[in-house]
């Protein structure tokens, strides 16, 4: 029992790791943007952008199977929170 504990643990370290890297890249892909288009407007066309060019760039519905689901947008405002005006 206590591997099997152990198993998701790790799990959830795994998908903690590739959340920290996805939003870290999304953070990148923002700043490279023209410093007039960090509004709340440029979030909107950088999520559509997004949607269109990187849709693995976008967070997942659920981080893993027992959590809520999560809309997307909001959490890329989230995850672009204090780069945009």
């Amino acid at each position: 029992m206590a591997h099997i504990g152990h198993e998701l643990d790790c799990f959830a370290c795994q998908q903690k790791d590739i959340e920290e890297m996805r939003r870290v890249r999304v953070r990148q892909l923002f700043e490279a943007r023209p410093s007039e288009e960090r509004t709340e407007t440029g979030v909107v066309l950088f999520y559509r952008w997004l949607q269109q060019s990187h849709p693995e760039l976008l967070p997942t519905e659920r981080v893993a199977p027992w959590t809520e689901p999560r809309d997307p947008y909001k959490q890329l405002k989230v995850d672009l929170k204090g780069l945009y005006k």
